[in-house]
């Protein structure tokens, strides 16, 4: 993979954003799934469940920034241990989880037979190395999905939850404007400063300075907006954190109580429905 065309994070960074690619990869699969982390009971990454059987699925994480293929998969004793020893253990590798390309990004699942054959085949050392031949990871690859999708409706409350979240930490100078197009057939969402989105639909020539997309409601693995590819699988706070970085420096003066209230009283009421999404132009 071109280097240019990875995005700099540190390893801590790709854990997390591989985990979080995880779990919405288990909701879109229709399990309900927790990062286990910070549970110190807890022998793997994430433990996922199916809402009618109850059935649990145990699954450790491997995280690579690249492809990672052709790559023995290193692993800490207990991590083999916990993959040995849990019910319906999955491990679950995930790929180029540095990339910019949001559907370059997928989960190599190994469990079942498959998974013990690799562990039976791990060699002792400080960590066991366990060997992932070429031909199991193209396999995989070949049998694993494109990364999950969003709803353009989905999309703009995501973004609107994001700004909520900038409003907890003080930033109330954030706007937050969704609108119709001219057309009728598309959204126009802006977020930036108060200065240049003042609770209405700003003027071309600050385009630049604000965070801002049209979109339908077509389903999508990611859209454009604050200057990146925005992955359907990416939480508020993430989008939050890149809002920040797209839009000129605002402080958070904490300024404006009664604007912030009234965003998280709209979030609290979107019912699903694009309108309750909009505000007034």
């Amino acid at each position: 993979m071109d280097a240019k065309k990875l995005i700099t994070m540190s390893n801590r960074e790709v854990e997390d954003r591989a985990i979080a690619y995880v779990i919405a990869y288990e909701k879109a699969a229709g399990r309900e799934a927790t990062d286990t982390r910070g549970d110190r009971s807890a022998q793997v990454d994430v433990v996922s469940t199916g809402p009618v059987t109850g059935q649990e699925r145990h699954i450790e994480i491997k995280a690579y920034g690249g492809p990672g293929r052709g790559e023995d998969l290193w692993l800490e004793p207990a991590q083999v241990r916990a993959l040995e020893e849990v019910p319906d253990p999955h491990l679950y590798v995930v790929t180029n989880v540095r990339s910019i390309d949001p559907e370059a990004i997928r989960i190599l699942d190994l469990g079942g037979e498959q998974l013990q054959a690799r562990l039976r085949a791990k060699k002792h050392r400080e960590y066991y190395s366990v060997p992932m031949p070429v031909a199991i990871y193209d396999a995989l690859r070949e049998a694993s999905t494109t990364p999950p999708g969003i709803t353009g409706t989905e999309f703009i409350r995501r973004v609107l939850e994001a700004v909520v979240v900038l409003h907890e930490r003080g930033y109330h100078g954030i706007r937050y404007v969704a609108v119709y197009a001219p057309t009728g057939l598309s959204v126009r969402v802006f977020v930036g400063r108060r200065s240049e989105v003042p609770d209405r639909h700003p003027g071309d020539d600050v385009l630049d300075r604000v965070a801002y997309l049209s979109l339908d409601d077509a389903v999508e693995p990611a859209r454009e907006f604050a200057g990146a590819m925005i992955p359907a699988w990416w939480t508020p706070v993430m989008i939050a954190d890149q809002i920040l970085a797209r839009i000129p420096p605002v402080e958070p003066t904490a300024d404006d109580l009664a604007y912030a209230k009234r965003l998280s009283a709209m979030l609290e009421a979107a019912d699903g429905n694009v309108r309750s999404l909009m505000t007034e132009e």
